[in-house]
């Protein structure tokens, strides 16, 4: 199935191409971002010279990490605002609507 904008989306998963190709780099970026952790934790139990140069490149990696996290939501939230995805009233709207009807 095909949006209106030429992105395919999976009527299984939900997630619009450039949402799930945002979450897959996520994905990636922990687990990197994790290998460099152990690797500098590791490095520094040991006493290495490598466990300075290790911290920091860790350190770097969290920023990118935290960044490609917050890309996921970025990106579902552009792909809702330009796709027009509706949004339905929660129960609490429903219930306000209905009382206005009878009451109003």
């Amino acid at each position: 199935m095909y949006e209106e904008s030429g992105d395919h989306v999976d009527a299984g998963s939900g997630l619009p191409d450039p949402v799930r190709a945002a979450a897959v780099r996520a994905v990636v970026l922990v687990a990197v971002t994790l290998v460099l952790v152990m690797v500098a934790v590791l490095c520094s139990l040991a006493q290495v010279w490598l466990a300075l140069p290790m911290v920091l490149v860790a350190v770097a990696g969290t920023v990118v990490t935290t960044w490609g996290v917050l890309d996921v939501w970025i990106t579902q939230q552009m792909w809702n605002q330009r796709n027009g995805v509706v949004s339905t009233p929660s129960s609490v709207a429903r219930e306000r609507g209905a009382f206005r009807r009878r009451h109003g």
